[in-house]
């Protein structure tokens, strides 16, 4: 199975790795991203060397016409999509989101939106696959909207799996720790994180195997360390 693949939050990351290992196995990939247009248009150049065509698409999802208007506008553009990764994700404190509105928009609303829109536009017959990234980390306190909206997502993955089936598969992969925050430093990150670091190549692994495995929907998948 190939074909376009739109994930959200592409040019940095964890996106990054995931739009890598896709187009290494022979798919496009619409990248997506809100601020990092540099990175963008070098993730953009990397697909295409590895022979895949690559779109860009700049949009904050945080606004909800923008994230419902996303799909029928790439679709008039390229052509059906056939995998949708919601990976892109805000993750901040409390204080600065004291409403968690923008945690809503982003982590839980602008998903709900683009799988809707997955769904619609897949012509009868056609087939398809969302992958939400989810997160299997311990919450933390300061970051409640955060938590709410992921626990939100994983509950819409399920439920979701259920309405969209037979048309369309629905999964999540839920990793470990993976990254450093911008508030982090490497040093207070792997204190933290007491050895359980997945690497942005593992998720994009996973993410990959949900998408390319036909009779699987309807799971969550923890992603943990490698055996040493």
């Amino acid at each position: 199975m190939t074909g376009w693949a739109l994930i959200t939050g592409t040019s940095k990351r964890i996106g990054r790795a995931i739009a890598l290992d896709l187009a290494a196995r022979g798919w496009d990939i619409v990248v997506h991203y809100h601020r990092s247009a540099t990175e963008a248009q070098q993730l953009a150049l990397d697909i295409q060397e590895l022979g895949q065509s690559a779109c860009l698409a700049e949009i904050d999802l945080a606004d909800p016409r923008l994230a419902e208007n996303l799909i029928p506008s790439l679709a008039a553009e390229i052509g059906m999509i056939d995998a949708l990764v919601n990976n892109a994700a805000l993750f901040e404190p409390d204080d600065t989101d004291p409403e968690g509105t923008r945690h809503w928009a982003i982590n839980a609303d602008a998903p709900r939106l683009l799988s809707k829109a997955f769904r619609a536009h897949l012509p009868p017959g056609e087939k398809g696959v969302i992958v939400n990234l989810l997160d299997a980390t311990p919450p933390a306190p300061n970051f409640t909207s955060y938590a709410k909206s992921k626990t939100f997502l994983t509950d819409m993955t399920r439920n979701m799996a259920k309405s969209f089936a037979p048309q369309v598969r629905v999964n999540g992969v839920a990793p470990l720790y993976v990254l450093p925050s911008p508030r982090q430093s490497e040093e207070d990150f792997r204190t933290m994180a007491k050895g359980n670091i997945v690497t942005p190549e593992q998720v994009g692994q996973a993410v990959r195997q949900l998408i390319e495995t036909p009779s699987v929907t309807g799971q969550i998948v923890t992603i943990t360390p490698k055996a040493p």
